[in-house]
């Protein structure tokens, strides 16, 4: 009877230890990936945690304060005025042709081309696709007798406000 319960024993042991083992090789590649808490007892992160560690879109969670529209407006309106500050306000400073826009922004406005510049851009343009955080619109214009169109690209910014990622 002894042997059988020692028996036991060890076949107790050594599931558990498998088990163990298998628990704390999967918490260990959740940590890994991030996913869990590096301390003991390693509890894995909840969703909304996640959310909060790894955005999926940056600021998509924000709500909009300032529409694509209204940010082409106040820019057309900035180049109407000749406002250089206000014009190269409406653009993203996160976007990746930052610099490039503000450069070509001080230049035209060096060479008095923004009105030439205002002429370009139409009152109205219209919507190709939005999501939480990136939008782009269009308008159509005339070159050398060929319709052609021209993208302009947005990004919402911390504050909630879409700003110009491309002229």
């Amino acid at each position: 009877m002894k042997k059988y319960i020692f028996i036991i024993i060890i076949l107790a042991v050594i599931i558990i230890a498998v088990l163990g083992y298998q628990w704390y090789e999967t918490k260990m590649r959740k940590i890994g990936f991030g996913l869990a808490e590096p301390n003991f007892p390693y509890r894995n992160y909840t969703q909304e945690e996640l959310n909060i560690m790894y955005p999926q879109i940056k600021y998509a969670d924000v709500a909009t304060r300032v529409t694509p529209e209204e940010t082409y407006a106040k820019f057309r309106q900035a180049l109407s005025e000749n406002n250089l500050e206000m014009a190269i306000e409406q653009l993203s400073k996160e976007s990746e042709k930052y610099e490039e826009n503000v450069n070509d922004l001080t230049q035209a406005h060096k060479e008095n081309r923004f009105n030439e510049i205002y002429q370009s851009y139409p009152e109205i343009i219209l919507k190709e696709n939005i999501s939480e955080a990136l939008s782009q619109f269009y308008f159509n214009y005339k070159e050398n007798n060929q319709q052609r169109t021209h993208f302009i690209n947005f990004i919402k910014n911390s504050d909630g406000d879409w700003k110009l990622d491309s002229l």
